[in-house]
């Protein structure tokens, strides 16, 4: 037989930690050798009982899960951190992960994906609940969505205008004469477009209006 990683359980639901530990010592790999209601009760444990894998929730009494991965990484740098959470915004995630954690699983997705994670996270690996993936995935089109849109906020009436002419093609000259402008006005504007867009050339400009439906 292998080695046994030996897993401590976090979270102030007694109930629920009787559940993952039946649902984690299903595999002989696996141990778990001792259980915590709070952060303060998890360090302690930790002080008298090692380990390998400290699963936790967010959101515990006295010291919350936060503060625990913190802590639990200066004191137990080589201990590895699973977060067992409710909480699926993307702040959570992203401070757990920030100060410490190896993985970060949903307490709905525990049953299907609970092992898997500590498969993972043991051999070194990180492992993201699926369900965090895709929140997090959505969350990232819809602000690159929102940047696009607002994108063209950020011009004036005159500056969009110009950036239709270069989308269609258009000369410095031949958009002065269309606008009844000076060639150096619209060499101005056209300066302005490149700074506010960050764009340094014609064609990626011309691409820019393109994708905007300017041409």
């Amino acid at each position: 037989m292998g080695a046994v990683y030996r897993i401590i359980l976090a979270d102030d639901h007694q109930i629920l930690r009787a559940g993952l530990k039946d649902l984690i010592e299903k595999d002989k790999a696996f141990k778990v050798v001792g259980q915590a209601k709070d952060g303060d009760e998890l360090l302690s444990l930790m002080g008298s009982v090692k380990c390998d894998l400290v699963i936790m929730d967010l959101s515990m009494p006295n010291r919350d899960g936060m503060q625990a991965i913190q802590d639990v990484r200066v004191k137990f740098p080589k201990v590895k951190i699973l977060v067992l959470t409710m909480q699926k915004d993307q702040e959570h995630f992203k401070h757990a992960m920030a100060h410490g954690a190896s993985g970060y699983v949903l307490k709905e997705d525990a049953y299907d994906q609970l092992l898997m994670a500590v498969k993972m996270i043991l051999r070194g690996k990180r492992f993201v609940s699926p369900t965090i993936s895709k929140l997090l995935t959505d969350y990232y089109v819809r602000s690159l969505d929102e940047a696009e849109s607002s994108s063209l906020d950020i011009l004036t009436k005159r500056e969009q205008q110009i950036l239709q002419f270069i989308g269609n093609g258009m000369a410095n000259k031949n958009i002065a004469s269309r606008l009844k402008l000076s060639v150096r006005t619209v060499e101005t504007h056209r300066a302005n477009l490149g700074r506010k867009l960050g764009i340094k050339n014609t064609a990626g400009l011309v691409k820019y209006a393109v994708t905007k439906g300017l041409s």
